[in-house]
């Protein structure tokens, strides 16, 4: 069960969930993939498999802390709330309210308009700045978050 939906309140609901683009978790496998490859491939090492294996130490650990990032990454907008959770056993979470939020950003590179991926930054009063990066169809997380404002502000009306 992920967290959001632990944490939800008794009449709250989850309008939307996403996480990393597909072309983050590329990056990572491409990353810790060469030295997982010739980890399994080489049986017997030789000199330069070690050495090999040596040089690919570096990239593999940091696409396997990226795949873990990324596993630990929850992104929600629920019927009262936008929820950013990062980490699998060190937790950090940053909440701020629909009713609290003062505007929502998007940037997208040019590759991020052809791929579909971008940041978000969702400013809030009193709450700061919550940034998410490299997130799936961002468009879409901002109009979900604009959809639950104004469904919270029709409901308080």
């Amino acid at each position: 069960m992920s967290y959001v939906s632990r944490t939800l309140g008794p009449k709250e609901s989850v309008r939307f969930s996403t996480g990393f683009h597909w072309l983050y978790w590329l990056g990572a496998a491409l990353l810790a993939g060469p030295f997982c490859a010739v980890l399994l491939v080489t049986i017997p090492y030789s000199t330069w498999d070690l050495l090999l294996l040596a040089l690919l130490a570096v990239p593999f650990w940091y696409g396997f802390l990226r795949i873990l990032d990324g596993i630990a990454l929850e992104v929600a907008v629920t019927s009262d709330r936008f929820v950013r959770k990062a980490g699998l056993i060190a937790v950090t979470t940053e909440e701020v309210s629909l009713d609290k939020i003062e505007e929502v950003n998007v940037d997208e590179s040019i590759l991020g308009r052809i791929f579909g991926y971008g940041s978000v930054h969702v400013h809030g009063t009193g709450a700061g700045r919550i940034k998410v990066v490299m997130v799936a169809d961002p468009e879409r997380l901002r109009r979900e978050i604009q959809t639950a404002r104004e469904s919270l502000k029709n409901k308080g009306e």
